[in-house]
């Protein structure tokens, strides 16, 4: 059932194989930037950084006024107001060969290290600092941002064909047909882990994957770290943009490409990337802002042209804006968070997600959300 909006105020003390013929709102095109970086970034199955944050027991933000006369000041274990405190970044992608975790924003020098593992085919994660018609979709931070899809990250620089030569390919990838733990798809039921804690870990706190996971899952494509949060900071987000090949002969069907952002915290084990509607990101969600015609007035194309997909594998397909997701977490907890893309109900026709900006804020007392920027 769709979500409603959660609740992420933290307190300060928390209690314990289906086949398919291979076949073949309009968007502005912004034109930022020229060119494409045709380079793709092989992933290895793990790499680990050392963590080298300081844990202790600091919390959430908590409104504690100003400690005049009457109040009670901020006690041990919690984060008062006007003193969260955003640790600096520096953005450390300026070289092709980057780490993608550093692509994304993470594991910069001098900055909070995380711990990394991947999975899936190393040739469905790569780099890229821009996409589509005249760049039209640049850089969030730094000099690039990471891609992970179901088909070949080096695909998404074909041109558009009517035998779908790029971006429809089976990579022999990892098909696990149902999510891989800790994901689980399963809503929580009709509360949420905000109202009853006991619910943690049990399930979706988003109850947002569910109804749209129609199928089984194929050409699964993860990057997964684990941080412990800084102890001046509350909540986090990071920005991404999704694509679909599978638009629009199949949208609505249950070729339901899908991407998922995992949180696994103290407060909330979950999705938290979704629309309003709370539907997760997928090709039938919402935000799919450029949708391609295929022909002029076909109802099934959406009846507009995206000239900012014109010229790659996803002309006459659709795709979102930037968007950016973000979440409460609770200062100096351990986080685990997972960024996954898979096709459903078959490996062809591919989606992709470009991920990048990954930044730690003072937002814990706002509901997870995800929102279009700009």
């Amino acid at each position: 059932m769709p979500v409603s909006a959660v609740s992420a105020v933290l307190v300060s003390v928390l209690a314990g194989g289906c086949t398919k013929d291979d076949r073949g709102d309009v968007g502005d095109d912004e034109g930022i930037g020229e060119g494409i970086d045709e380079g793709v970034e092989g992933g290895s199955d793990t790499t680990s950084n050392t963590t080298n944050n300081t844990d202790n027991d600091d919390g959430p933000l908590l409104d504690q006024g100003g400690g005049s006369e009457g109040e009670v000041p901020c006690g041990e274990g919690e984060l008062c107001e006007g003193d969260c405190d955003i640790p600096p970044h520096t953005p450390c992608d300026a070289a092709a060969n980057t780490p993608l975790i550093q692509t994304m924003g993470l594991n910069c020098p001098s900055e909070p290290q995380v711990t990394v593992t991947t999975n899936g085919s190393p040739a469905a994660m790569g780099r890229r600092n821009a996409f589509g018609n005249a760049g039209a979709f640049p850089p969030r931070e730094g000099s690039g941002y990471v891609v992970i899809g179901s088909g070949q990250v080096a695909d998404l620089d074909g041109a558009a064909d009517p035998f779908l030569t790029y971006c429809s390919k089976d990579i022999a990838g990892f098909d696990p047909g149902t999510l891989p733990p800790p994901i689980v798809g399963t809503n929580v039921g009709n509360q949420t882990c905000t109202e009853n804690q006991a619910l943690v870990g049990t399930g979706d706190c988003s109850n947002t994957i569910e109804a749209q996971l129609t199928a089984g899952a194929y050409d699964y494509t993860e990057i997964k770290f684990s941080v412990v949060v800084p102890t001046t900071v509350n909540s986090f987000s990071y920005d991404l943009a999704f694509f679909s090949i599978e638009y629009p002969d199949y949208f609505q069907s249950q070729f339901n490409d899908m991407y998922i952002g995992w949180l696994e915290s103290e407060a909330w084990t979950g999705n938290i990337s979704f629309d309003g509607q709370g539907n997760p990101i997928s090709l039938n969600a919402g935000f799919l802002n450029y949708k391609d015609s295929c022909a002029p007035n076909d109802p099934m194309c959406g009846g507009g042209v995206a000239p900012a997909l014109h010229g790659t594998c996803m002309q006459t397909h659709a795709g979102t804006t930037w968007l950016t997701s973000q979440a409460g977490v609770a200062p100096g907890e351990q986080i685990t968070v997972i960024f996954a893309i898979f096709d459903q109900g078959d490996g062809i026709l591919d989606s992709y997600v470009f991920l990048d900006n990954f930044q730690w804020g003072c937002e814990g007392d706002l509901p997870p959300q995800t929102v279009p920027i700009g």
